[in-house]
Formats: C-alpha cells, structure tokens, sequence
C-alpha cells in the first residue's frame, strides 16, 4: 500500500515560537541575575541604590513572572509540535495514496489576525481540517464548553470551525470547483495518550489519535467521490489563497 501524498510537510511554525519563548525566558534570567547581584547584601557585586533600594526589589518580581510565564509558553509551543508530529505520523502510516495532507497551514482570519491550521486532510470521502492538542490529564467536553487543563487559550471546536470554515472558502475562491459545495469537517483530536476525555455532545468531532484515521475514513456523510486529481487541485488551491493571504498583509 502506498502512504498518502503530502503537498506541505509539518513546517517549522511550532518549534519558532517555541524558541522565541525560551529566549524570552532566558533573558528574563539574565535580567533576575543582574538585579540580584547589585541589590542582594553581603554579595561582592552589590551597588549602594540609595534611595532605589526598595525599588529594585520590588522590581525582581517581574523577570521572575516572566520566567514562570515564558517557561510554560515554551512548553506549550514545545509539546504542540510534538502532538502535531504525531498526528502526522499516523496518518502517514495508516491512510493510502487517495489521500493527501496539507500540514501547518498559516492564513488570515476574517479579524486580519493570524492562524494555523494543523493539517487538511483531503480524501475521496471528504475534505478534514484538524486541531491537534497534545493535553494531558482531565478533559471536558459539553457541547462548546471546554474544561481544560491550563495552559488553556481558545476553544478547540471553534478553533477547528472557524479553520474548516477558511479551507471551505479557499477552495470556493481558487476557482477549482465553482459548481461543487464541499463541505469540510472539523475534528479536533487529542495526541497525547495520558489524556482523559469526558465528551458530551460535542459540537465538532473530538477523537483520540488511535480513533482519528477511522473517524477520516468512514466519513460518508455527503456521498463525496472525489478522484485524485480533484483532490491534489483542491490542495494546491488551499496552499495558494493561503499564500497569497499571508502576502497581501505583510
């Protein structure tokens, strides 16, 4: 059997902010260092502040917000990419060559904002825009209501909508399609396997990696038959509105 074609491979999205954040994190050091080392007694290095005494103390709590902040952002960033790997590799390992994937897509929301897409899958039985998360511990799940361990920033489902949503109208504006709706299906899957999942009517598709690639392949909610030609246009045009975005705001 022959592994699903990939038009983008994963880039390189993740691991920058990651990096950035563990700079960021250690400059914080670096300055928490330097304002020990004057303002500590009984340190050779320490400098006469006068009057700047309390002020430098007080001042030390803010590389160490920093520290604690940049820290947790660098492993958030850090274990994304690592969840993102991994949804990558099952796919690769488990669907064949009528699929295609599109991985780390980066476009412009309605707001001007910038998003990434964690892959596009596109198969003969539908097109799927996924949201990775890489959680682990207790999770829930109520219609759109999400209970999740922090480090928590927006809602996965309507993260995964609003990404479904901007695939839908990039095929609708390449031109490739101008007479077929397709529908694209958001799934949020969670890649790590210390998660617990509580899931009560949710109002996307929420699935742990070992259930992802079944999820993707029983899908035959709109009797799509799409060949591999069809899906290859489908992925280049997604690949092209995107990028042709990200140039028009720069």
């Amino acid at each position: 059997m022959l592994a699903l074609r990939i038009l983008k491979p994963s880039g390189k999205h993740l691991e920058r902010q990651a990096q950035k954040s563990l700079l960021l994190a250690i400059l914080c050091i670096a300055i928490l260092s330097v304002l020990v080392l004057i303002s500590v007694p009984k340190l050779p290095t320490r400098m006469d502040l006068g009057d700047y005494e309390a002020a430098f103390a007080l001042a030390m709590v803010f590389p160490i917000i920093g520290i604690w902040y940049y820290w947790r952002r660098y492993r958030t960033w850090k274990m994304g990419g690592e969840g993102e790997n991994m949804v990558t590799q099952v796919l690769k390992s488990k669907l064949d060559d009528d699929y295609y994937l599109v991985n780390d897509v980066l476009y412009i929301n309605d707001r001007g904002n910038t998003e990434n897409i964690d892959h596009v899958v596109l198969g003969p039985r539908g097109v799927f825009a996924i949201e990775t998360k890489h959680y682990r511990g207790k999770v829930t799940c109520k219609g759109s209501y999400w209970q999740i361990p922090f480090p928590f920033g927006r809602s996965p489902s309507s993260q995964a909508k609003g990404n479904a949503s901007w695939v839908n109208k990039a095929i609708k504006a390449s031109g490739v399609f101008e007479t077929l709706n397709v529908w694209v299906k958001p799934i949020v899957v969670f890649s790590n396997p210390d998660v617990e999942l509580e899931i009560i009517d949710p109002e996307v598709e929420v699935v742990t990696l070992d259930k992802l690639v079944n999820s993707i392949t029983s899908y035959d909610d709109n009797g799509y038959n799409f060949s591999p030609e069809q899906l290859k246009l489908m992925g280049e045009g997604i690949l092209k509105q995107a990028s042709h975005a990200i140039r028009q705001s720069e």
